[in-house]
């Protein structure tokens, strides 16, 4: 594992680390260059509408000045008509004609004025409403499109190598917890199979040396000395009768004995076994998801392995091991100093 998570794991956020801050700066340098172009275009616009606006006013104020020109012509032709030619003096006739003159080439010259005006305002409309169009489908451009693709390439490959990746931490993981199932469906076939029984035949099986009992012990007699019951004298016999029932009697009160022992030694080992087969290895409450940190400390303390309750449990086992050992080890004793002392 921490092979793979330093020379694998690692290393991919590290070269997607490294790919994004580098995407980054170009993609920042591409929109850079985009928003420069951006700015000019809009820029551009605002100076085509200014000029239209500009030449649109100086359009209306030449209209306007031409209005008053035809005006002033149409006031003066009414003036004219109004008054009789013929009775107008021959002085009076000049300065009417010069006057006339004077206005009608005002009126040519603001008519001229308008219509250049006119056809500069007309140009510039169009100027404006081309640079319009073109802005507006730059700006829906970059918005629309632009950003996307300046996004997509920011983040290109982003996505893809991080699932990549987790997928290999998934995979690392999901592997330890498959080893670690077998090895733990190994030890709980391993613990279901301990036999103490079984355990101690094979141990004496591999050292039959060892356990296998010896020889027995022959009669070994001194030269020409033989043991035969009709060579055996009188009193010696009496005597051996004697021990003899002795014996018996005493191995009848060893045997009561013995069998009282064996079954208190019996209860003994059950109640040892009792102790130390007790089912006290379940945690599961432990990993209750649903339970606090504080019920969790509450169920700790109320569950059998407590430290006070390990403590006694501690206690009365040493104490029964105590008892059992030492009235197994009075059996045999007791019987040899009998069949010594007799």
């Amino acid at each position: 594992m921490h092979d793979i998570y330093t020379n694998n794991v690692i290393v991919r956020l590290a070269q997607i680390s490294e790919d994004i801050i580098r995407l980054f700066k170009k993609s920042k340098e591409i929109g850079i260059q985009m928003h420069e172009e951006l700015v000019k275009v809009t820029n551009e616009l605002y100076t085509v509408m200014k000029t239209y606006h500009m030449y649109h006013t100086e359009s209306i104020s030449a209209e306007t000045k031409l209005k008053d020109a035809e005006k002033q012509e149409e006031k003066q032709f009414s003036k004219s008509g109004d008054l009789n030619v013929n009775l107008l003096r021959h002085e009076d006739r000049q300065p009417r004609r010069s006057s006339a003159r004077k206005i009608e080439k005002m009126k040519e010259k603001r008519q001229a004025k308008y219509s250049e005006n006119k056809l500069k305002c007309t140009k510039a409309r169009n100027d404006y409403l081309l640079n319009l169009a073109a802005t507006n489908a730059v700006v829906a451009k970059y918005y629309i499109h632009d950003v996307s693709d300046m996004i997509d390439c920011c983040d290109l490959g982003y996505h893809a190598s991080l699932a990549r990746t987790f997928r290999t931490y998934l995979s690392a993981e999901y592997n330890l917890e498959t080893s670690r199932h077998e090895g733990l469906d190994i030890i709980e076939n391993a613990v279901d199979n301990l036999d103490s029984r079984s355990d101690k035949h094979k141990i004496m099986d591999m050292h039959n040396q060892v356990f296998c009992p010896p020889m027995r012990f022959e009669y070994l007699p001194h030269m020409g000395d033989e043991v035969c019951q009709v060579s055996a004298q009188q009193p010696v016999q009496t005597d051996l009768l004697m021990r003899y029932h002795q014996l018996q009697s005493r191995l009848a009160t060893l045997k009561i004995e013995n069998e009282e022992v064996r079954k208190t030694l019996d209860a003994t080992m059950q109640t040892l076994q009792d102790m130390l087969t007790v089912e006290d290895f379940d945690v599961s409450d432990a990993f209750q998801h649903s339970r606090s940190t504080e019920s969790i400390k509450s169920v700790a303390s109320e569950s059998y392995m407590t430290k006070l309750n390990v403590a006694k449990r501690r206690s009365n086992q040493q104490e029964t091991e105590t008892f059992y050992f030492s009235v197994s080890l009075c059996r045999p004793v007791c019987f040899l100093m009998t069949v010594g002392s007799l």
